[in-house]
């Protein structure tokens, strides 16, 4: 029987993570995990993606729940009453469908916690991404439309979201690179070289 093994990227935003990850997927003829584990659980919750796609590796504030209470409409419902899923809920969720995932077939998962859900999965090669700031200023800028300033403003923020949200269900820091098989500076190698060195060094392992 075959065995099946998983690719989790961590990625810094603007680095190219979601870039890398799809074409490993091509390159190893595997699926590319991201936006499927959404879906999976909006369908589970009986609630629109649009609800619980801006909480992802991001703790939701008291404020910011008692909004999304407000103009989501009907979330899930205990009892009769509106509820929203805590943070701890989602990421149970995420978890549980990303186990599923790995155990089910091979997958590449980007983000969401994968390489420390599946710490003990026997064939995994975690990876970690990352860019120098300039160049990440410039892809998220080009992403959302805004200026160099606004673009910083926002990584700034969506590093100190994730880092918060790591530490707060792993109890490990995300940007601890003692965790990871390897760690490409996107901005040293670029993308496309970074896709080929990450393919051989998985190979490598999975060998070994």
């Amino acid at each position: 029987m075959k065995e099946n093994y998983v690719i989790t990227i961590s990625h810094l935003l603007g680095s190219g993570g979601a870039y890398i990850g799809q074409e490993l997927s091509k390159a190893l003829s595997i699926p590319f995990v991201d936006r499927q584990i959404l879906k999976k659980i909006s369908d589970q919750l009986n609630v629109p993606e649009s609800a619980i796609e801006n909480r992802e590796e991001k703790l939701v504030s008291f404020w910011e729940a008692f909004s999304l209470m407000g103009s989501v409409g009907t979330l899930m419902t205990v009892g009769g009453e509106k509820y929203l899923p805590s943070d701890k809920e989602l990421f149970d969720l995420e978890s549980k469908f990303i186990v599923q995932i790995a155990q089910n077939d091979s997958a590449i998962i980007l983000g969401r916690g994968g390489r420390y859900i599946l710490r003990d999965f026997p064939r995994r090669f975690s990876v970690f991404v990352y860019a120098e700031m300039n160049d990440r200023a410039k892809r998220v800028a080009e992403l959302y439309s805004v200026s160099d300033d606004e673009a910083r403003t926002i990584i700034e923020k969506n590093d100190r979201e994730r880092d918060a949200y790591m530490k707060t269900f792993t109890k490990l820091a995300w940007l601890d690179l003692r965790q990871y098989d390897i760690c490409i500076n996107t901005s040293s190698t670029g993308r496309d070289n970074a896709v080929k060195i990450i393919k051989d060094c998985f190979g490598f392992k999975l060998n070994k």
